[in-house]
């Protein structure tokens, strides 16, 4: 076995062991290693980079007021300039490339408040490289909201499903999670070229988080089911009706995996006043059981879906989340500020751009 065969097998096979035990493992071999498999691009380290952010927060519309964290006082800015680098080739992200694939297509991006934030990044993204007066912007049309790059007759799509399958409202004004129906859902997803999934973190909502009342299968009603029960029927019904309603050789399939959240009841690991990522080196928290139960329905697809596995890289970035710099947070809430940071979505220009870089570099790869 020669030395580039040796390289990609330890590569690999350090590849399978991190996927598995969480355990981030560094490679001194980066120069050696050209394999650019779909593994290598979610494997890496964080890097220091001058030439980040992609965009000013400034100058993009596009940003939610409660995400632009500069614009609500953050002090600190250390936080856009942290490029991902893959232990695999990676290549640069390109707006006009991105635009000229996207020429005559759709690209949409489903799921929770999450997977708006990475909408938001892509229109940043793309309207670097656009006039503002060849772009249409269309907030108005609840659940969908549509970015349009009129000269390439492109569309990059937001479309608010949290738990993928249907999710209103009963005469009762009850809110029912109908954990065996994507009907309503599935209108606007078909035709559309490229799909990018997500669904995670409101099935663990609970308390006065909890977003919905009962949960539906057939004509049975559930006041309660195990969050992950319900999760792995809701991911089986969406993954039947891709595999029904998808043709692959007109539409490509993306989920990703949830992103990380930095609560914990040590200050020290709470996103509150972070402004470094987490060193690369030890045991990083456990895995959600979100993760692999995803991994576990997807295998049994009978469409390819690609698996964007952005939950190890997401994991460093504690100082990434808007923390107490949101729009949402209260002058009272502030006296507390680690109890009542957020610690879920995320800062833009930052992390949701990575998510997007690696979505850019997967299409360039499978084309």
């Amino acid at each position: 076995m020669d030395l580039t065969k040796v390289s990609v097998f330890l590569v690999l096979f350090f590849c399978l062991l991190w996927h598995s035990n969480g355990r981030n493992v560094s490679l001194v071999m980066e120069n050696e290693v050209k394999a650019a498999t779909k593994c290598n691009l979610f494997r890496g380290s964080w890097v220091h980079d001058e030439s980040y952010p992609l965009y000013e927060a400034a100058s993009c519309p596009y940003i939610d007021d409660k995400l632009n964290c500069r614009k609500n006082g953050r002090p600190d800015s250390d936080y856009e300039k942290w490029r991902w680098q893959p232990y695999g080739s990676m290549p640069r992200f390109n707006a006009m490339d991105l635009l000229e694939r996207l020429r005559g297509k759709r690209l949409m991006f489903v799921g929770d408040s999450t997977s708006r934030n990475e909408w938001e990044s892509m229109a940043c993204l793309l309207s670097t490289v656009i006039p503002n007066s060849k772009i249409s912007f269309n907030n108005d049309g609840f659940p969908l909201k549509t970015f349009k790059a009129l000269d390439y007759q492109a569309s990059i799509e937001y479309f608010w499903a949290p738990f993928l399958v249907d999710f209103y409202s009963n005469e009762q004004g009850k809110k029912i999670v109908h954990l065996d129906s994507v009907q309503r859902n599935g209108v606007y997803w078909k035709g559309v070229d490229i799909l990018v999934f997500e669904s995670s973190h409101w099935w663990t909502h609970s308390g006065t988080t909890k977003e919905w009342d009962m949960m539906q299968i057939g004509h049975r009603m559930y006041a309660y089911m195990d969050p992950m029960k319900a999760y792995k029927k809701a991911l089986n019904t969406w993954v039947n009706w891709v595999s029904e309603n998808i043709n692959p050789k007109e539409s490509t399939v993306f989920t990703r995996t949830m992103s990380s959240e930095h609560y914990s009841e040590e200050k020290s690991k709470n996103c509150y006043n972070q402004m470094e990522p987490f060193k690369l080196s030890g045991d990083l928290p456990p895995v959600p059981p979100q993760v692999p139960m995803l991994e576990y329905v997807l295998k049994k697809s009978k469409l390819p879906i690609n698996l964007q596995y952005i939950i190890r890289l997401s994991d460093y970035r504690v100082d990434a989340h808007p923390s107490v710099y949101t729009t949402e947070v209260t002058k009272q809430q502030l006296k507390n500020p680690e109890a009542n940071s957020d610690c879920s979505h995320w800062c833009l220009p930052g992390v949701p751009d990575t998510w997007n870089e690696l979505l850019y570099a997967s299409l360039v790869q499978s084309a």
